[in-house]
């Protein structure tokens, strides 16, 4: 993951691209991140109505490079991603439900305990999701994102497998433990554990391709 952040100083570092940004389209931006590509240190990312973009380099100057454009707008469509899925007071919601299956320990350790390591890295994503940090559009930090989920998802998988074959005879099971079960799906779907957002992205890089190529293509100033 990427360093301790200076706040108070990003603040005025973005206030200045603003700045730099509306001077030179002329009128108001309708938005502003800071990027971190994987290479070529931070950047900015402007959107004005059109839609139309300005990236802007650690300098304030335009950047005239398309690769390097098209770079920046992909390192934060991909940010966006990751932010739409990664909802931490969903992914906190898990570990309330893993108390009421310790009764059933006996019968289920298995489970029990990977139902644990997946809260566990819930917890963890979800502390990942409210560092200040997020706000800054980094590879880098996506990539640690990944990792993390990808041991939720493992865990959870690992917590279904266990428990499927008890869907066949939950007529026979206690009302507690179905009503646990069923509790511990749901909680586990809102947290997004049904799906590896390493695979979503994956899936999703042709259209984040495409949208980087037409931001690049509406950018207000001459690309190279």
């Amino acid at each position: 993951m990427s360093g301790p952040l200076d706040l108070k100083a990003l603040e005025a570092d973005m206030v200045a691209a603003r700045g730099a940004a509306e001077a030179l389209a002329g009128r108001a931006m309708a938005g502003l991140r800071a990027v971190r590509p994987g290479t070529g240190g931070r950047a900015w990312m402007v959107a004005f109505d059109g839609p139309e973009f300005l990236c802007l380099d650690h300098s304030l100057a335009p950047v005239d490079d398309v690769a390097r454009v098209r770079d920046v707008a992909q390192a934060l469509l991909a940010a966006e991603v990751v932010d739409e899925m990664v909802d931490a007071p969903a992914l906190r919601a898990l570990r309330p439900h893993v108390e009421p299956l310790a009764p059933f320990e006996g019968d289920l350790p298995a489970a029990i305990q990977a139902l644990g390591r997946a809260a566990d890295a819930c917890d963890e994503l979800a502390e990942w999701r409210e560092q200040p940090d997020r706000i800054v559009a980094s590879l880098v930090d996506i990539d640690a994102a990944v990792l993390i989920q990808a041991r939720a998802h493992s865990a959870y998988a690992t917590f279904a497998g266990v428990t499927e074959p008890l869907v066949a005879r939950q007529q026979e099971l206690a009302p507690e433990l179905l009503a646990a079960l069923v509790a511990v799906e749901q909680a586990a779907s809102d947290a997004g554990l049904g799906m590896a957002l390493g695979k979503v992205l994956g899936e999703g890089m042709p259209g984040i391709v495409e949208a980087a190529d037409e931001m690049a293509a509406a950018h207000i100033t001459p690309l190279r």
